[in-house]
């Protein structure tokens, strides 16, 4: 899920390689995921994500006024929103992917990074805490 917050205060980023897991649903599930295309299929699983999660950062938009309001994920008419329910499958083995990424431990040497076959999470804090990197 994308924000406007910089990356350097998020805890953690997880990435999960979605497109990896369609060989684990369906062939029509597949030929679904194929219509809809890549575009439309990350939207479906990140609304999926945005409705499974609650995150605080996407709970609420601006009025035309500049007030907040708070967001109900559950009832976005988005693209995303419109093709949430079409992938079942490959929601479920996204889903479980993401939890397991998203409860992982930044690595004990210090790397800002920690790769699987599903995905990978990027720590910003620890990059933030290491020295640039010198080029010439």
């Amino acid at each position: 899920m994308a924000n406007t917050v910089p990356p350097e205060l998020w805890e953690r980023v997880v990435v999960v390689r979605w497109p990896e897991l369609l060989d684990k649903v369906s062939a029509e599930e597949q030929a679904t995921a194929a219509t809809l295309g890549p575009v439309v299929c990350g939207l479906a699983l990140e609304h999926r994500l945005q409705v499974a999660t609650h995150p605080p950062l996407n709970s609420r938009r601006r009025n035309a006024d500049g007030d907040w309001r708070p967001r109900n994920h559950a009832l976005s008419q988005s693209r995303g929103a419109v093709h949430s329910h079409a992938l079942p499958n490959l929601w479920q083995s996204m889903w479980e992917v993401w939890q397991e990424l998203s409860t992982l431990e930044p690595p004990s040497d210090g790397r800002p990074l920690l790769t699987t076959e599903a995905g990978r999470v990027v720590f910003p804090a620890s990059t933030a805490d290491s020295p640039p990197t010198r080029t010439t």
